[in-house]
Parts: C-alpha cells; sequence; structure tokens
C-alpha cells in the first residue's frame, strides 16, 4: 500500500532535498509491511517477445484465438499465478507483446532463475515471434496492493478483459505505460532508489509515515495493483508503470483532488525528471501499449494472511 510515495520520490526526493529525512523516518517509524501486500511477499515480472513487423496482424489475431474471450486462463500458467495481462506495442520498427505476471514469493522459492523460469513459459508461441535479448536490465522498484482488490469474477473465476467489453458488466481498468527520464541526475537518483527498494525487500528498512500517505492515497483512487518496473538499456532510463483500477478516470480525479504530499510533490519533479511527463500526469493516459487480454485467479491474496491459503 505504498505504491505512490516511491513512485514520485524516486523522481523528486534529491530536488527537494528530503533525502536525509526519508532515511531518517524509514529507520524509526513503524510499518504495516505486515499486513499489506508489497515486495517482500509478491513478485511482477514484464517477459517481452519481439514481433516481425511485417507479422503483427497475424499475431494479434492468434493471440485472439489461443486465449478466448470467455477464457483467458492461458495467461496464469505459471504455477501460483494470481494476476496477468498481455499487452501488444505496435511500434512501428519494433512491435512486442508483453505479458505482465504475478506470483507470491512461495510459489518460486525453489526456482534457481525466477525470471529465466517465467520467460520459459510465455503463454503464447508463434513463429513470428522472437526473445528479446538479455542487454536490457529490468528491475522491479515497486508492487503494491489494494487490500479491497477483486479476488474472484466470473468465467469460472478468472476475470476476462475483453469478455467485459463485449459484455453488460464492467471489468478492470488496466493499463501498461511508459516513460522516459532524463540523464543525469535523475538517472542516479532513479540508481539510489533502486537500492532502497532492495533493502526494503530484503527488510533492512521500513516505510514510516510515507505509508499512511501512500495508503490514503490508494484507497481514494480505487488502485488495485500497481508495479513500477526499471529498465535500463543504452537508450537510457525507461520506467514502466503497470495499473490496474477499478477505473483510470478516478485515479486522476482522486490524485488532483485529494491533498496529500506525495501527490502535491510529484506534480512538481515529474516534469523535472522525466523526457516527457504527461503520458503518466495526463488523463487520459498516453500508452503505446495496447491491451490484449486480463486474467485474475480465483481467490488472488489481497493482504499477507491471504498467503497462507493461496494455493501453490
Amino acid at each position: 500500500m505504498k505504491i505512490r510515495w516511491r513512485r514520485w520520490l524516486l523522481l523528486g526526493g534529491l530536488a527537494l532535498g528530503t533525502a536525509t529525512w526519508l532515511k531518517r523516518s524509514l529507520r524509526r517509524s513503524s510499518s504495516l509491511t505486515d499486513e499489506f501486500l508489497n515486495e517482500r511477499h509478491m513478485g511482477a515480472f514484464l517477459v517481452r517477445r519481439r514481433i516481425d513487423p511485417e507479422r503483427v496482424e497475424a499475431v494479434s489475431e492468434a493471440v485472439s484465438k489461443t486465449i478466448s474471450e470467455d477464457d483467458p486462463s492461458p495467461l496464469l500458467s505459471p504455477m501460483g499465478a494470481t494476476t496477468a495481462s498481455l499487452f501488444l506495442n505496435q511500434d512501428p520498427t519494433t512491435p512486442e507483446l508483453v505479458w505482465y505476471v504475478e506470483l507470491p514469493h512461495s510459489a518460486i522459492t525453489d526456482w534457481d532463475d525466477p525470471k529465466a523460469a517465467i520467460s520459459a513459459v510465455f503463454p503464447f508461441e508463434h513463429d513470428a515471434l522472437t526473445d528479446i535479448d538479455d542487454s536490457v536490465e529490468c528491475d522491479l522498484l515497486v508492487y503494491a496492493v489494494n487490500p479491497r482488490r477483486p479476488q474472484t469474477d466470473v468465467f469460472g473465476g478468472v476475470s476476462s478483459h475483453r469478455a467485459a467489453e463485449s459484455g453488460t458488466e464492467r471489468r478492470e481498468d488496466v493499463a501498461l505505460v511508459s516513460v522516459w527520464l532524463n540523464s543525469g541526475v535523475p538517472e542516479r537518483l532513479a540508481d539510489w532508489f533502486a537500492g532502497l527498494a532492495h533493502r526494503f525487500k530484503a527488510g533492512e528498512l521500513e516505510l514510516g509515515p510515507i505509508e499512511t500517505w501512500s495508503t490514503e492515497m490508494i484507497d481514494m483512487e480505487n488502485m488495485y495493483t500497481e508495479s513500477m518496473f526499471l529498465e535500463r538499456s543504452a537508450n537510457g532510463y525507461e520506467l514502466l508503470i503497470y495499473m490496474e483500477a477499478d477505473e483510470m478516470q478516478q485515479v486522476y480525479d482522486a490524485y488532483y483532488d485529494m491533498w496529500n504530499p506525495v501527490a502535491r510533490v510529484s506534480e512538481i519533479v515529474l516534469s523535472w525528471a522525466l523526457r516527457d511527463a504527461s503520458p503518466i500526469l495526463d488523463y487520459p493516459l498516453e500508452t503505446d501499449y495496447e491491451l490484449l487480454a486480463h486474467a485474475v485467479a480465483p481467490n488472488r491474496p489481497r493482504r499477507v494472511a491471504d498467503l497462507a491459503n493461496h494455493p501453490e
């Protein structure tokens, strides 16, 4: 429940001189971590497959047939997966499929290389797809869950985004957004924050009062799941933000209407840290990633206590 503070302080902490205070707060304050799911309990992954630029339409049609409207469960192929989404990036030169998948750490404890194991069970195969090379370094910086997010939906306990569009009931609003950091200080700040994220995951830091602010914000937004990834490559530092919400319009209405230290600081610093902040600060969202399918496992965990009953 600490999504917003880390996403925004990643970009604004240094500029506003908050780093020293933040470190002291993280050390001395109590935490809600024992109750709410975060990176200590769950893993989230982005897996990419490059598409032959001449065959994007054929791949899209094949995905529709393989992952049917009334059964998106193939997206949850890893044992213990709880939430998954498949996106199509139709970049004219480097189109790709991107698979987002989350699962409890307990499900991958015995895996020697979780990233490689997840990549090996990509839920869709086609001769127009190729693996992405390993030159891009991807780290999960943030994972947060609303304890009221839906657990079970229709269609045999697995929610279907595409089926929702054609039916009478509305389902989750899901998006993957990409923004690039300016070079220099913003990238160094991202590296610093990545170090904090690793220390938090290892149990060396607690979140202090910032967690309370973030809890209030995610509750007002009615955001269900939010994950942020940092990708480092020869092209620079890219942030990829995955969002699953009740309604994305509500997320932005709450963000701009609510007074909150995290929200108000972020509005200022994002314009400084990002090459273009509009894809994440403006609504409707600007993204090159089209959602093809979205799946939710029955009784997916919402709080730490739920993990004991989650099948692996």
